[in-house]
């Protein structure tokens, strides 16, 4: 596998420091190059995504007119699928895939049998908040889920809206507040930041304020624009889409923290054509390609992109993937906190 950010090794040391930097910015400059030929070698690369048709279609469609002599190959199934798909060519002792993205629940299975490869892709040395670029370099988000407090404006002024979590508590707020009877994600990530024993009394609290319950985040968008509740848990991202749509509603920036859930990518530690699938992942990570994931309505993980910017920097509170090894855990606690006797 050719790791061209490891040639730094064969890097010669001159008497003239001037004539060493510019060799060693001379052998930056060309390694992109030697990547590229390795891959025009493979000829291919294989991407298993939970990424919708319509919104993959653009990223192929820009990586061929950047690489004409490689093929894109798309695998597009629900991020489940994938990973039991993934985990059984391994059992079979089959490595297809080159590249993959999907939920950071179901790369974490994957990290722990050793199939993400450590590449630090350039793109993310500058543009990606904390907590988007595994330190290990076996993942990085590519877009991402924020869950915020969503509100409809004209049940609630923006003066009046919540500033923050806590403020869900207050009595106006009790059987106004609506939220995905499957929000266990958001829950463990909260326990996650605030700490076991604070984040379980605020879980508490809130449920004491008999919050309702829908399924799905998007048919929660739709009643909160309705006017079927002034408050409701959602993704922001929907919000967005549905205030430029004219639609009365609104979500709020100053909470602390904003849970941010996101799909990362990954390259496969025994992939077929390691070159191509770089130079994939790097297109995925640019600024052209989180763009034209952007155009496609999703929020890119970059944070120098969005098309609503905040007028102070969100408070991001990535989820651990890690969580997800103790999810069964956190689903009884959720639905004994909130939806017992429902």
């Amino acid at each position: 596998m050719l790791d061209w950010h490891a040639m730094s090794n064969d890097i010669v040391t001159f008497p003239c420091l001037l004539s060493a930097l510019l060799f060693c910015a001379e052998a930056v400059a060309q390694a992109p190059v030697r990547v590229v030929e390795a891959a025009r070698q493979e000829r291919e690369v294989v991407w298993y995504t939970a990424m919708n048709t319509p919104d993959a279609a653009p990223l192929r469609k820009r990586f061929r007119e950047k690489y004409p002599e490689l093929n894109l190959t798309i695998l597009r199934q629900p991020g489940e699928k994938i990973r039991t798909r993934i985990l059984t060519e391994m059992r079979a002792g089959k490595f297809f895939w080159d590249v993959v993205s999907f939920n950071h629940l179901d790369m974490d299975a994957l990290a722990q049998e050793g199939l993400l490869a450590a590449y630090a892709s350039p793109e993310t040395r500058s543009g990606f908040p904390a907590g988007a670029v595994d330190p290990e370099g076996r993942w990085a988000a590519i877009y991402v889920r924020q869950y915020v407090i969503g509100y409809n404006t004209r049940s609630v002024p923006q003066a009046d809206a919540p500033k923050s979590w806590e403020n869900l508590l207050a009595p106006r707020w009790k059987e106004k507040f609506a939220m995905d009877e499957s929000d266990v994600e958001w829950y463990a990530a909260m326990l996650d930041y605030l700490g076991a024993e604070k984040g379980s009394a605020f879980m508490r609290s809130l449920a004491r304020q008999n919050p309702q319950f829908r399924r799905g985040h998007s048919l929660l968008a739709k009643l909160l624009v309705a006017g079927d509740f002034p408050l409701a848990l959602v993704h922001a991202a929907e919000m967005d889409e549905a205030r430029r749509a004219g639609a009365p509603v609104d979500w709020v920036r100053t909470l602390d923290p904003v849970i941010t859930s996101p799909s990362q990518v990954a390259v496969s530690s025994r992939a077929p054509h390691p070159n191509g699938g770089r130079l994939f992942v790097d297109l995925l990570l640019s600024a052209e390609g989180q763009a034209l994931i952007r155009d496609r309505g999703r929020v890119p993980a970059r944070n120098d992109l969005a098309l609503d910017a905040a007028p102070i920097p969100l408070k991001l509170h990535y989820v651990n993937p890690k969580l997800a090894r103790e999810a069964d855990r956190y689903e009884k606690e959720f639905r004994e906190i909130f939806l017992r006797g429902r």
